[in-house]
Order: structure tokens, then C-alpha cells, then sequence
């Protein structure tokens, strides 16, 4: 083998062992970019899953509220109910 030859051979050695290694590169790029979306569907997931939570809290919270409406309007109907039949016996009584 000449020197020709001899640089042509190390050179394709060193070519592919280059590749070999870009290879198992490649492979555990692969792996992280498949945990990456793995972990993008359990993200999207959680976030869903926050917003059932949210709109459960915010109803929870709403209720006190719909009571306490509920409570005034109540008091008002009677006095209302009260100050018009004051007025309407103070009319026909009176």
C-alpha cells in the first residue's frame, strides 16, 4: 500500500467513525425530542385540567354572592310587601 493509499484509508476511518458518532448523536436527539413532546402533551394536559379547577373556584365563589342577592331581595319584598300594605290600610282604614 502506498502513501496514497494509506492517507485514503485513515482518512475514510476517521469518516466513518465520524459518522458512527453523529449517528448516536442523531439517536439521542431523538430520545430528548421525543421526551420533549411527551412532556408538551402532559403540560397541555395540566394546564386543562387548571382551568376546570379555575372555573370550579370561581363558581364556588359565586355563590356566596348569589345568596347574599338572594337575602336582599328578600328583605326588600317584605319591605315593600310591609310599607304597601301600611299605605293601602292607612287608605282604606283610614
Amino acid at each position: 500500500m502506498n502513501d496514497n493509499e494509506k492517507e485514503i484509508f485513515e482518512r475514510l476511518v476517521a469518516a466513518e467513525s465520524s459518522v458512527k458518532s453523529l449517528h448516536k448523536r442523531v439517536d439521542r436527539h431523538d430520545a430528548l425530542i421525543e421526551s420533549i413532546q411527551n412532556m408538551t402533551q402532559e403540560m397541555k394536559h395540566l394546564r386543562e385540567d387548571v382551568n376546570k379547577v379555575a372555573e370550579a373556584v370561581d363558581e364556588i365563589e359565586k355563590k356566596p354572592a348569589k345568596r347574599w342577592d338572594s337575602v336582599i331581595a328578600a328583605i326588600l319584598a317584605a319591605v315593600g310587601g310591609g310599607l304597601g300594605g301600611a299605605i293601602i290600610s292607612s287608605i282604606i282604614g283610614g
